[in-house]
């Protein structure tokens, strides 16, 4: 569930808040990565990791010495195949035949420790970036501002902080690692095919740039359907969140049909794009194989000239032959690794994009002294895209006070709360308390001054006290007194544990009420100066809303409190009310100068305020 700037907290899961024209150049990050896919490349993969590489210096040494004494592992193997040819079958020497094999038991020791110190401390590496990268995304998302989640489906999110980084993981724990070591296991086996016959080695050779146009074109390809792969993968799981988020809704519409088939739509689709993909990706190996065939064919035609005319031994050809043939097999996989490549490429765009977006609402260095005596907003304006949501609002309140805000739905009530705590700020005009613009305050001090309860209730899998005391350290005392204060005492003290209950997920193993009582205490707990409540007593039956009105009364005397109505009786307490119709305060005062001197007023009385 979220919420329509304007109208408080509505509807599903599903819907989305009004975008402006700039959130929706970054809707899904697409225009992003439409604009950069002819600039980002491998390479510029990863210099971009670089910043967070910097630091595993000595594992990088430690994974290069191994790579080195892997491939020399591999090379004087490829070496040995001579004096096995000529010296153990072809002359028959006993000596050899005792020397090479504890040899070749040697060299297969160091070929195998070498490949897993290097695929290790690779591993660790990419396994660490990755840690970070995530962790570094999900802080930097929590800090961009609250309309930016409108613009983003929830799925979506979810998708880049986990399948979009986990295959950044797979290229730099994985890849890296392929790379490297084959790349290195290439240079010995030229290196052999050098040693052994320069002549025969440029022919072997010099069919390999041939692979370079196709092995590229399809890379490109790769990187193409990585890109549709990702956004559809972010439509399926925002598809799934939007089922288990709505599963009262689903059955009781018996709708497990029709979401099924919107599910396996995509899923299908999901399948098709990822098939285009394979197939890209897949063509990188026969292309490999198809050029290897002439570097076989010419190889053979000029070594067996060169056998025939005695300039070259059997068992040197043999040992040619294998570090040449060899060298197909790493650059095959390099080949392929270099198009599974572009998927990371791809995932990483989206990655960086989120990364590069600077919060629009930041918070200032000033910290009040003292609790808040006053806020005031000033001439306020705010929009959302095209749409006025406040026009010219002027309100002053004082310590003490309780303004109650009723109106027609879409009236702006939640949209003048919401500048409170800066979930959105002004288009024109400013907020202040004691004097001070919002702007200019600590936003983590502002918003730990502020209480809000709304009609939507979060109720996390913690026990009790976690959920009241939610995002500061718990006080057991102070956890009661809240619970007391918001007449939630009562259920939570029949529970097997107490405030020690562990809750379910959404707090299911709650009622309604028992849910908003919660929130409730959850606000108190934080001794608010200002306290917001956003139709929150909306869910409580007649005898819990009258226990919270007893308390309101004596909060009120320590804060400001700001009531979005949904009951008369509730409006009868507020030492002023204020009525709203299209952004704009239209009758301001007690219930008793309102019913007499405000037509819009009284419509609203007299439906028991229905769409306040």
């Amino acid at each position: 569930m979220q919420r329509i700037p304007g109208r408080g907290w509505r509807g599903s899961a599903t819907i989305r808040i009004r975008q402006t024209p700039e959130e929706k150049v970054h809707d899904g990050g697409e225009g992003e990565f439409r604009r950069s896919r002819k600039d980002c490349v491998v390479l510029t993969f990863f210099s971009r990791l670089g910043p967070y590489l910097r630091q595993y210096v000595p594992r990088f040494i430690r994974a290069t010495v191994a790579s080195l004494v892997y491939a020399g592992a591999v090379g004087a193997l490829a070496l040995l195949v001579k004096p096995i040819m000529d010296g153990i079958f072809i002359a028959h020497d006993r000596s050899e035949l005792v020397r090479l094999p504890f040899i070749i038991i040697g060299l297969y020791f160091l070929q195998s420790l070498g490949r897993y110190v290097q695929t290790v401390d690779l591993a660790f590496i990419g396994e660490d970036v990755v840690r970070r990268i995530r962790d570094q995304l999900l802080g930097h998302i929590l800090t961009l501002e609250y309309g930016f989640f409108g613009s983003f489906r929830g799925g979506e999110l979810i998708s880049r902080i986990t399948n979009d980084i986990s295959r950044i993981r797979g290229a730099v724990s994985q890849h890296l690692s392929v790379i490297v070591r084959e790349s290195m296991a290439i240079v010995a086996y030229v290196g052999v095919a050098i040693y052994r016959s320069p002549t025969l080695a440029f022919y072997g050779l010099v069919v390999a740039p041939l692979a370079a146009w196709p092995l590229s074109h399809f890379a490109r390809k790769v990187k193409k359907y990585a890109h549709r792969s990702q956004e559809k993968d972010s439509d399926i799981t925002s598809r799934l969140s939007e089922i288990f988020n709505n599963m009262e809704l689903i059955k009781a519409h018996h709708s497990e049909g029709f979401e099924l088939g919107r599910f396996e739509k995509d899923n299908l689709e999901f399948r098709r794009i990822n098939m285009k993909g394979i197939r890209a990706r897949e063509m990188a190996g026969p292309i490999m194989e198809f050029v290897g065939s002439f570097a076989v064919a010419l190889v053979i035609w000029f070594g067996g000239l060169l056998i025939i005319d005695g300039k070259m031994s059997a068992g040197e050809f043999a040992s040619f032959a294998m570090a040449l043939f060899m060298i197909y097999t790493p650059l095959k996989r390099i080949s392929k690794i270099y198009s599974q490549m572009f998927e990371a490429v791809a995932a990483s765009e989206r990655i960086w994009t989120m990364l590069d977006r600077e919060p629009k609402v930041r918070g200032g260095a000033t910290v009040l002294e003292g609790p808040i005596r006053e806020i005031e907003f000033e001439d306020v304006h705010l929009k959302y895209g095209e749409t006025e949501a406040l026009q010219g609002v002027t309100l002053k309140a004082q310590r003490g006070e309780m303004v109650a805000l009723v109106g027609d739905s879409g009236g702006g009530k939640s949209s003048l709360v919401n500048l409170i705590p800066r979930l959105w700020d002004p288009s024109a005009g400013r907020v202040t308390v004691d004097g001070v613009d919002l702007r200019d305050l600590d936003l983590p001090e502002l918003r730990r001054r502020v209480g809000i309860v709304t009609q939507r209730v979060y109720v996390f899998n913690e026990s009790v006290a976690s959920n009241v005391a939610y995002g500061l350290e718990i006080d057991r005392e102070l956890v009661e007194v809240s619970l007391r204060r918001s007449g939630a005492w009562g259920f939570v003290s029949e529970l097997e544990g107490g405030i020690d209950s562990v809750l379910d997920e959404f707090g299911s193993n709650l009622s309604g009420g028992q849910r908003q009582r919660l929130a409730i205490a959850r606000a108190l707990y934080r001794q608010p100066d200002i306290l917001i409540f956003d139709e929150a007593t909306s869910a409580l039956d007649n005898r819990s809303e009258a226990a919270i009105q007893k308390a309101l009364g004596a909060l009120t005397e320590h804060c400001i409190t700001f009531v979005i109505a949904h009951r008369l009786s509730t409006v009868e307490m507020a030492d002023r009310v204020l009525v709203m119709q299209e952004g704009r305060i239209v009758a301001e005062g007690t219930c008793v100068e309102l019913m007499v001197g405000s037509e819009a007023y009284r419509r609203l009385a007299a439906g028991e305020l229905p769409d306040a």
